[in-house]
């Protein structure tokens, strides 16, 4: 993929980025809501913007940007695996560790792609 026709591709894929974590600073102003579920909800915007930025990666990538992001996605699905295949571990504490790996994951990506 050129670098030219791959810009119309990097745009999108940050605007997907720049979408949730407006989304996830929007959560503030739900102030009902305590922050376990504010926390919940949060991951659930990392997650589905990590989906949809993975299916707006084409198979062959050559933009620095677009292969760091496509790394970094594979490197959290290994982790996911990994901690999946862990047998002393309880159900709360690998929920909590997956949503921790999804979130460094998010933050990463929003790096990766130059959003401040």
């Amino acid at each position: 993929m050129a670098r030219e026709t791959a810009k119309p591709l990097l745009k999108q894929v940050r605007e997907i980025a720049i979408a949730a974590l407006e989304e996830r600073r929007g959560l503030v102003i739900y102030s009902r809501i305590d922050a376990q579920e504010m926390d919940q909800m949060a991951r659930k915007v990392e997650r589905d913007a990590l989906d949809n930025i993975r299916a707006a990666l084409p198979e062959t990538l050559d933009v620095a940007e677009l292969v760091g992001v496509r790394q970094r996605l594979q490197r959290m699905d290994e982790q996911v695996t990994e901690l999946d295949t862990k047998e002393d571990i309880a159900e709360r504490s690998r929920g909590l560790e997956r949503d921790d790996i999804i979130w460094k994951a998010f933050e990463e990506v929003v790096y990766l792609l130059g959003i401040e």
